[in-house]
């Protein structure tokens, strides 16, 4: 028994002295008052290893210098040896052993009596680029901000295509001088071939021409097998699916064939004076054979809705994203209009609703504890907590509740901390140099091992550290916790090229104008995104960090961000301007938004409430966006009443509270009619993870106060709103994060100074 005993003593002194050798071999970094990692711990003697990241192995070796760009819709080469398909729409394309797959896709409807449905564009190989040698594996080459170049490399031979989004050519360089044109299925010759070596055929029912080099031969060897001679130094051909056959369709094709995309930039503009972001995308092309050097390109709804954009062709493509219309141009511009946001909204009158606000909120910080323990302890669901608490803490400010204020402002500082000190052995950020990323432990939904959702994870740590900024600067300094919180800005926001710390914009689209969520890209289905407003939280959070620190860069980054991704959800997951849905989906929204397919699923229930409230959720000063189409916000519970009885009938239920998430439709249903709201939250229902019954009734009582948001009026300074009533008393709010007095002009005539660090209100009768 002694020695039993004894050694179960040695075995304690063991384990008690394995996290100082851990610390040992894996020092912390310094940063400010807050310290990181460079790998993972161990964990313990019995444990295995930290989560780690995907390793990005396929990358040629200038890629390997760059932070790997994860989270776009080409990512997947990078991780595998043979990609997943990339959706460069209307175009999608896939790396194979056999070569470089091609083919056009199209619509595919299918629905479900319990209420699922998703409108399906699978990728299909209608023809394949084969190369004369045997590939190794395919690697990423190169990228832009909206194109990829890709290199399938064998036998000390290279081919490489780069392909573009929206562009209905792709375009190859080889170093041999043989390249075969693999159909599916016999194809079809639709023109004689031309004088240059063109040749136009239909396959599988999509038109396609083929450009080869100068001096090249191309000629059947059988009806499924093209074969291209490439003059030897001039290895270099393109292919085009072309939107029709007509005679003035293959002659503007034909003439721009050898503009070869070589880079695509986006570069943003916020105009505070009338409120607008500009945007400009740009082509970098190479005229392969002199002459033509403009490229014909596509530009997805996002890009062409309400814009003014001269040249826009006839033609055009059919698309899971919509119509795809062409554009003969090196160079575009969208303008789209910011509405502005605030971080609080203003004081609640006692008579309006600010007594039962002050009764709710005792409650509610006493239970705000029990909020960073729900589900589960890593950046996700400490997250939630953390705006959780911040809204509660901006709530007590506006209501002059300041020692429950600093109580939660404590209690913020002091989970921040938790992570950001990198004294806790199992909660802490690691910078992987490899990759190029920060990772917080421990891992929630693949955030480490697939590098999956880092703007909704880390959007709710930078929005509550800027509400926490606001209040007190000192906190955010370098010097203190700023250099932590800068760590996820980085991650998912720096707007460099080329670098080796982070890529540019890791999660966020340019053309496409939204964000993925998947950071390897995985599937055959492409990149996805679901929760669409988690990524809006993400860049509302930059707008506040940006104004809380002065770093005006960063803070019109953010309003670009905001904006660009609001205008996309409003198509790409609402459709309310008609222009995206198939008619046979027959649904509200788009839960889900892949590259090939959008859904009405979400990734863990089928339940109609949760699929429509994950694009709504978190409720906040910036989810206002929400409430731009009041008709949308009708049609969005009748439809939700429809599905979730047809959800019921089919007996689908799985235990889920038939209440969840009243709080946030409540919330989301005063954007359009504050009454009907009040008379529909319960508050005694269930509370969604990151909302609060304060909070609620905060929000509730406040547009019933100020009215429903007004778009028609802007600001000429970044956080502002106006709100309208029916009968025509205005609300102008704005907020002053700067350190002198600041003179706000509104649209509509009305002015307004307000006081360093503070939040201004006007109101009027209009």
């Amino acid at each position: 028994m002694a020695k039993i005993t004894k050694a179960l003593l040695g075995t304690a002194a063991m384990l008690a002295a394995l996290p100082a050798l851990a610390a040992t071999a894996n020092p912390r970094i310094p940063d400010g008052l807050g310290g990181y990692y460079a790998r993972p711990h161990r964990g313990g003697f019995f444990s295995s290893a930290g989560a780690q990241p995907p390793i990005a192995l396929y990358r040629t070796p200038q890629m390997m210098r760059q932070a790997a760009p994860t989270s776009q819709w080409y990512s997947s080469v990078m991780f595998t040896r043979w990609s997943y398909p990339l959706y460069a729409i209307p175009v999608s394309y896939r790396a194979v052993p056999d070569g470089w797959q091609v083919g056009v896709p199209t619509q595919h409807v299918q629905t479900a009596r319990d209420g699922y449905a998703q409108v399906v564009w699978p990728h299909r190989a209608q023809l394949t680029v084969q190369p004369d040698f045997k590939p190794s594996a395919a690697l990423l080459a190169g990228h832009g901000d909206w194109s990829a170049t890709v290199a399938m490399n064998g036998g000390g031979h290279s081919l490489q295509a780069t392909v573009v989004q929206g562009c209905p050519y792709s375009y190859y360089r080889t170093d041999t001088t043989r390249v075969d044109l693999r159909l599916a299925a016999p194809g079809q010759a639709l023109a004689q071939a031309g004088a240059d070596g063109s040749q136009v055929f239909r396959v599988d029912g999509q038109a396609y021409a083929v450009y080869p080099a100068q001096g090249a031969s191309a000629h059947w060897v059988s009806p499924t097998d093209l074969q291209l001679q490439l003059p030897a130094g001039h290895g270099y051909f393109s292919i085009a699916a072309l939107p029709d056959t007509s005679a003035a369709t293959l002659a503007l094709f034909a003439a721009h064939a050898y503009a070869f995309v070589t880079n695509t930039r986006v570069h943003w503009k916020y105009d505070r004076a009338s409120s607008q972001v500009i945007t400009d995308f740009d082509f970098s092309t190479q005229s392969m054979q002199g002459g033509q050097s403009v490229p014909i390109v596509g530009l997805f709804p996002n890009l062409w809705y309400g814009q003014q954009i001269p040249g826009l062709l006839q033609a055009g493509f059919p698309s899971v994203r919509g119509r795809v219309k062409l554009l003969v141009a090196s160079h575009f511009q969208t303008r789209l209009t910011y509405h502005g946001i605030v971080p609080f909204w203003p004081q609640l009158p006692a008579a309006a609703g600010g007594s039962r606000v002050d009764t709710l909120l005792g409650g509610d910080v006493a239970k705000m504890p029990e909020a960073f323990e729900l589900q589960g302890n890593g950046t996700y669901w400490v997250g939630k907590g953390l705006g959780r608490a911040a809204q509660l803490m901006d709530i007590a400010y506006a209501q002059h509740r300041l020692s429950d204020a600093r109580d939660l402002a404590g209690m913020l500082q002091r989970h921040f901390a938790q992570f950001f000190s990198g004294n806790s052995s199992t909660s802490y950020f690691v910078v992987n140099h490899s990759l190029g990323t920060t990772l917080g432990y421990p891992s929630e939904y693949g955030s480490v091992s697939h590098m999956n959702d880092h703007h909704f994870h880390y959007g709710y740590w930078i929005n509550a550290a800027a509400q926490l900024a606001l209040h007190d600067p000192q906190w955010a300094s370098p010097q203190h916790w700023g250099g932590m919180v800068q760590l996820l800005v980085d991650d998912i926001a720096t707007s460099r090229h080329g670098l080796a710390s982070y890529p540019f914009l890791r999660n966020f689209d340019p053309y496409e104008g939204h964000s993925w969520a998947s950071g390897d890209a995985a599937m055959n289905a492409g990149n996805n995104q679901e929760s669409s407003s988690e990524a809006v939280n993400a860049w509302a959070g930059l707008i506040f960090w940006g104004a809380a620190t002065g770093n005006t860069r960063l803070e019109d980054q953010g309003i670009y961000m905001y904006t660009t991704e609001v205008h996309s959800i409003e198509d790409y997951w609402f459709d309310i301007h008609h222009i995206v849905f198939a008619p046979q989906y027959h649904r509200v929204l788009a839960a889900q938004v892949f590259g090939d397919k959008y859904t009405y699923n979400t990734w863990w229930t089928q339940n109609p409430r949760e699929i429509q409230g994950i694009n709504l959720l978190p409720m906040t000063t910036a989810s206002t966006y929400l409430g731009r189409d009041p008709r949308y916000v009708t049609n969005f519970f009748l439809a939700m009443d429809k599905m979730s009885q047809r959800y019921a009938n089919a007996g689908m239920s799985d235990g889920t509270p038939a209440d969840i998430w009243q709080d946030v439709f409540a919330e989301y249903r005063a954007l359009a009619s504050p009454a009907q709201a009040r008379a529909a939250w319960n508050s005694q229902g269930s509370t969604e993870g990151g909302d609060s019954r304060t909070h609620t009734y905060y929000w509730i009582r406040s547009l019933q106060y100020m009215g429903t948001p007004d778009f028609d009026v802007t600001a000429d300074t970044p956080l502002y709103a106006v709100f309208r009533k029916p009968d025509g008393e205005v609300t102008h709010v704005a907020y002053n994060a700067g350190a002198t007095p600041l003179a706000v002009r509104f649209s509509d005539g009305t002015t307004l100074s307000v006081a360093a660090h503070a939040l201004g209100v006007a109101r009027s009768k209009s």
